[in-house]
């Protein structure tokens, strides 16, 4: 089976990083030959891919294009393909427009998140594009019963996957913790962006910071950095940029004792997965995806500074490591895309 995966982007963010450790685990396995496409080309974690061995179709056209429209219909009709997998709600949408009319290869759209803010008009879009739809896969049920709420996909055709992680990478020190004479080390991961909700743990630190000796480094590229570091300023937070390979991220979180995800919207974050498999004590929002991320996380409401503060003072002062819920294996996650794929083709034969 040969299919083709559609993003819009392939910056080396939560979505990219599953779909890349699902690529490379599928072709190692032999479950389908895949090819990367990305709507904008140049983006260096997608050159990474292609000199991994994995097949790689870029677009030069800008966003507003039309040709770019034409050149991926081209592409997804050719009849190399056996199956169109698109993820995100740019590439989701541009995919299925590409492909109205009579004949088309079958369709596989992947929702990451809920986004409840997200216009009429798209959902319009959404529910417009569901007859150009065979299968949608959710990462949480969460996402699910977003997929169900705005594109009305019917409910047996709607699958939750959830994301995976390698944990060869992602483990405990492999030494005991060294007692610390520093200040205790909170981090994060996640783009800067605001549904990261990071201006809100900046707010959080601002209160801790008198009679704590912590400090906070969040790790990460997005439009909001230069804002966040402005917001940031006389606080002891750093923002040292963003970390393409997973081994420097599970580094990374090694590196912490407390770690935090502050989001006000998430599907299944990564993150909080990696850093319960590195042993870390987990402070999250209950935002929609976190709750059944991890066991002994402490889950605050979004946007609510001041109990942010109490469980980081909680955990600084008291920590209890969180363990991943539901864990597997980037090769489990394979085999499930691949059932999803076989039930998308038998729907369209």
């Amino acid at each position: 089976m040969k299919v083709i995966h559609v993003m819009g982007r392939f910056a080396a963010s939560g979505t990219e990083r599953q779909l890349a450790g699902m690529l490379v685990a599928a072709a190692r396995t032999g479950q389908w030959e895949p090819t990367l496409c990305v709507l904008r080309a140049g983006e260096p974690y997608a050159q990474e891919m292609a000199a991994a061995g994995i097949p790689l179709v870029e677009y030069d056209a800008s966003d507003a294009d039309p040709r770019r429209l034409t050149a991926l219909r081209r592409t997804l009709t050719s009849g190399d393909y056996d199956v169109v997998h698109s993820s995100l709600y740019g590439a989701n949408a541009l995919t299925r427009l590409s492909l109205l009319g009579p004949s088309r290869p079958p369709v596989v759209v992947s929702e990451r998140r809920v986004e409840d803010w997200r216009s009429r008009p798209a959902r319009l879009v959404d529910r417009a594009l569901k007859p150009v739809t065979d299968m949608w896969i959710g990462n949480s049920p969460d996402v699910a019963d977003f997929v169900v709420r705005v594109h009305g996909a019917p409910r047996s055709r709607v699958h939750v996957i959830r994301n995976g992680i390698d944990e060869r990478i992602f483990r405990p020190g492999s030494h005991p913790r060294p007692e610390r004479s520093g200040p205790v080390r909170i981090g994060s991961v996640g783009r800067l962006i605001p549904v990261k909700g990071f201006d809100v743990l900046i707010e959080a630190a601002r209160s801790l910071v008198p009679d704590l000796h912590v400090e906070f480094v969040v790790v990460g590229e997005g439009a909001e950095r230069e804002a966040l570091e402005r917001q940031a300023l006389g606080l002891p937070i750093t923002f040292p940029g963003g970390l393409h390979d997973p081994a420097q991220v599970a580094d990374f979180l090694r590196t912490l004792d407390v770690f935090v995800l502050p989001s006000r919207s998430e599907g299944l974050p990564n993150v909080v997965l990696e850093a319960a498999a590195c042993g870390l004590p987990v402070v999250a929002t209950r935002a929609p995806g976190i709750e059944g991320a991890a066991a002994d996380a402490v889950l605050v409401d979004p946007d609510d500074a001041p109990a942010l503060a109490a469980a980081l003072r909680d955990q600084v002062l008291h920590p209890v490591p969180a363990r991943p819920l539901g864990v597997q294996s980037f090769e489990a996650v394979a085999r499930a895309h691949r059932d999803v794929y076989a039930a998308a083709a038998a729907r369209r034969s």
